[in-house]
C-alpha cells in the first residue's frame, strides 16, 4: 500500500512539474523573444513562415491543459496491469517529447540567425518517433487479444498462430530496427533525414500486415497447421 502511495505520488509530482514547467520557462524568457519569429522552416533551415511571439504560449498552455484534465478525460481502464505501465510511461514519453519541443522552439526563436544553419531539430523529432518504436517493441510480442496496443486485423484475428507470429515479428522488427536507424537519424542531415524517416515508418508499419498476409496465405493452404504440429512432435521427443 505504502508502496502504491508513494508510486502515485512520484506520477503526480512528474505531471506537475512537466506540466507546468514549459508555460514558466517561457514566461520567464518571454521579453528576451523578439517580437518576429519563425513559425515554419524547412529541413535544410530555411525559414518560410512568419508569426508573433506570441504563438510560443499556445504549446505550454496545451501541456498545462494536458496535465490537469488528462486523469478526468484520458482515464483508461486496461485488463491487465502490464498495459497500465505502457500507457503510464508513454504518457510520461509524450510529455517529455512536448516538453523538448517547447524548449528547442524557444532556443530557435532567439537565436534563429545562427542556430538553424547548424540545429536541425528534426532530427530529434525523428529520433523520439524511434525511441516510441524500440519502447513498443519490447511489449507488443506479449499482447494478448483483449490487449488495446496490437496488431488488430482480420489476418491476425482469424488464427491464434498467426496472432502470435505476427507480434513476435513486429516487436523484433521494431526494436532492432529502431537500433539501426537511430544513428543515421541522429547524423542525417536535410532531406536524407526525410528520406531515411520516411522509409523507417513505412517498413515498420508495412511490414508487419505484409507478414499477416503471408501467414494468412499459408493458413489457408494448411501449411501452418501443419509445421505448428510437426514442432510439436519434435518438441515433445
Amino acid at each position: 500500500m505504502k508502496k502504491l502511495k508513494k508510486a502515485n505520488n512520484m506520477n503526480k509530482a512528474f505531471y506537475i512539474i512537466f506540466g507546468t514547467l514549459p508555460l514558466l520557462i517561457t514566461l520567464y524568457m518571454y521579453p528576451s523573444i523578439p517580437d518576429k519569429i519563425p513559425t515554419h522552416y524547412w529541413i535544410d533551415g530555411t525559414i518560410d513562415k512568419w508569426g508573433s511571439k506570441n504563438e510560443l504560449l499556445i504549446a505550454p498552455i496545451i501541456i498545462l491543459l494536458f496535465v490537469c484534465l488528462q486523469p478526468k478525460l484520458f482515464k483508461l481502464y486496461f485488463n491487465y496491469e502490464s498495459e497500465d505501465k505502457i500507457t503510464k510511461w508513454t504518457n510520461h514519453y509524450f510529455l517529455l517529447i512536448l516538453n523538448v519541443l517547447v524548449y528547442s522552439t524557444l532556443y530557435i526563436s532567439i537565436n534563429f540567425n545562427t542556430c538553424l544553419s547548424h540545429f536541425n531539430f528534426y532530427n530529434f523529432f525523428a529520433c523520439s518517433i524511434c525511441f516510441m518504436f524500440t519502447f513498443f517493441g519490447n511489449y507488443i510480442p506479449y499482447s494478448s487479444r483483449s490487449s488495446s496496443i496490437s496488431i488488430r486485423v482480420k489476418y491476425t484475428l482469424e488464427n491464434s498462430i498467426i496472432w502470435s507470429r505476427v507480434h513476435r515479428f513486429c516487436g523484433f522488427l521494431w526494436y532492432s530496427g529502431s537500433i539501426v536507424f537511430f544513428p543515421m537519424l541522429l547524423f542525417s542531415s536535410q532531406y536524407y533525414l526525410l528520406f531515411l524517416s520516411i522509409i523507417m515508418i513505412s517498413i515498420f508499419l508495412l511490414c508487419p500486415f505484409v507478414y499477416a498476409y503471408y501467414l494468412h496465405k499459408k493458413f489457408l493452404k494448411g501449411e501452418l497447421d501443419k509445421k505448428t504440429q510437426q514442432k510439436n512432435m519434435q518438441h515433445s521427443h
